[in-house]
């Protein structure tokens, strides 16, 4: 700012050169600083005390943040809605190798076991090796049900939310119907009110 005869010299208050001066701050900057405060008590009453009818319509819609949230969850929800895919022509593999695959995803890579335990007798989530299932057990119901999961019961799409390729997909549903009929010890007991007997082999 340029000495003007009105600035008033503050004695003592200098630096290398630099003085300092006791004038009026500018119209400009007092009058927005003014402005930041109503405006900084008009946010503090909007957001955390006034729960009327919504002003912010402008550059947001009612209650911004709320639709938006409820908006992005929307929208992860969609992919994990069942029956999205088609199963009816594929066959279960039966070669050594892509069973063992099966068995890496199932009880490694994608974490099955922790609900149907390793020997796939059942823990949390059913025994995987009798006739009753939840949910169908022919080939084709268990595909859809690696494929599509059941978020509500607790178990994510592709036990958890690791997706495979078709091939993979392939290898851990031909590995689960492998192990039809191997008896494990002390399997989880049969539910009859959810459980339903079907021919898990096609």
């Amino acid at each position: 700012m340029a000495h003007e005869p009105k600035d008033i010299l503050i004695e003592g208050h200098d630096a290398d050169g630099i003085r300092e001066y006791d004038n009026a701050l500018p119209k400009w900057w007092l009058y927005g600083f003014y402005v930041t405060i109503i405006l900084g008590a008009i946010y503090l009453f909007y957001y955390h005390a006034w729960e009327g009818p919504d002003w912010n319509f402008l550059w947001y819609g009612p209650r911004g943040q709320e639709q938006e949230f409820a908006a992005e969850m929307k929208n992860v929800k969609t992919p994990l809605k069942p029956g999205v895919r088609d199963f009816s022509t594929w066959q279960k593999k039966t070669d050594a190798a892509s069973l063992k695959i099966g068995e890496s995803i199932f009880q490694q890579r994608n974490l099955c076991f922790t609900c149907h335990r390793p020997d796939l007798g059942g823990l949390v989530g059913p025994n995987l090796t009798d006739d009753y299932w939840l949910h169908g057990g022919r080939f084709q119901d268990i595909l859809k049900s690696i494929t599509t999961g059941y978020p509500e019961k607790g178990m994510l799409q592709f036990g958890n939310n690791n997706r495979l390729t078709d091939d993979e997909l392939l290898d851990v549903a031909s590995y689960v119907i492998s192990k039809h009929g191997s008896n494990p010890p002390n399997p989880k007991p049969i539910d009859p009110a959810r459980d339903v007997l079907v021919k898990s082999q096609d």
